[in-house]
């Protein structure tokens, strides 16, 4: 059983499941009701992250006791937002139809598709989907275009003299940069090494290998960033290093934290002593503390 997605203006009255945009909107992107903002594709993603896991409850294309049909009631939506409502949809069904003037039969499902190279016309929501870290440096969001998935893809306009973030690593996301146009130079671990388009650099988790990409060579770079997470986005902890900084921040629900790099020490001396009672210090020493169930620690 496959579930038709309606759209609607209004709760219908014989109370069918439904889907309250109309109220998760003004939750989620209060500053843009039934709009999506220009210039700032992530704060998209909420709204969209809400509307999967709505949907994941009642629909699904084995989920063979889903209603027969989803109305997702819907405010006031701008071309570019019922663009995105409309993508979104067509990933939980075949036949998406728009009732908001009145019942029709025609299907306005949409194909996930972005074309990362910035050929031909640009729907609404990909138009708005771009976000400017400084003069001349863009980044278009994937996201949530190509659904809500464990993958985050942007592509990056890079001027001359710019990078595509601090050099850093990963603990628990992989990370591939795909060079569209011009030459860049990738620093990675200790090493550094040009690149040009065509380039497909991988950076799985694991090693904590660090690398990005610096715009050097004279040119400005464009660049696929895809990040593929164990789930979904920040659900995952993920700890990232920056050595050049010599900083570490944890990321993720319940983390948002950062620290010196230096400050790491070996696991040895909590290991030989964790029945011993004692609180560590900024520096990394230790003094005796009372705690219940062990002793004091006594001096090495």
């Amino acid at each position: 059983m496959l579930t038709k997605i309606i759209l609607v203006g209004t709760v219908p009255e014989a109370g069918p499941r439904a889907v309250r945009w109309d109220l998760a909107w003004p939750l989620l992107l209060p500053e843009a009701v039934g709009d999506v903002p220009a210039g700032h594709g992530q704060a998209v993603v909420p709204l969209a992250r809400w509307f999967w896991e709505a949907m994941g409850r009642l629909a699904g294309r084995l989920k063979p006791d889903g209603p027969e049909a989803v109305w997702c009631v819907v405010p006031p939506l701008t071309p570019a937002a019922e663009d995105l409502v409309i993508r979104l949809a067509s990933f939980w069904s075949d036949v998406v139809l728009d009732h908001r003037q009145g019942p029709r039969t025609d299907n306005c499902w949409r194909p996930p598709l972005v074309n990362v190279l910035g050929a031909g016309q640009p729907t609404a929501a990909e138009e708005r989907l771009w976000e400017a870290y400084g003069p001349d440096e863009l980044a278009r969001y994937a996201m949530p275009l190509l659904g809500v998935g464990r993958a985050f893809m942007r592509v990056e306009v890079l001027p001359p003299h710019s990078a595509t973030a601090r050099l850093h690593s990963h603990s628990a996301v992989d990370e591939y940069y795909l060079v569209l146009a011009g030459r860049a130079l990738l620093r990675m671990g200790s090493h550094e090494v040009e690149v040009g388009p065509g380039s497909l650099i991988g950076k799985p988790t694991g090693p904590d290998l660090t690398s990005h990409l610096v715009a050097s060579l004279g040119e400005g770079v464009t660049v696929l960033d895809i990040e593929v997470w164990p789930d979904r986005e920040f659900r995952t902890k993920d700890i990232v290093a920056y050595p050049d900084q010599r900083e570490v921040l944890w990321r993720g629900e319940g983390w948002r934290g950062a620290h010196v790099l230096s400050a790491l020490g070996s696991s040895d001396d909590l290991i030989q002593h964790y029945d011993d009672g004692y609180a560590r210090q900024d520096d990394g020493s230790w003094r005796p503390r009372d705690i219940p169930g062990t002793e004091p620690r006594k001096p090495d």
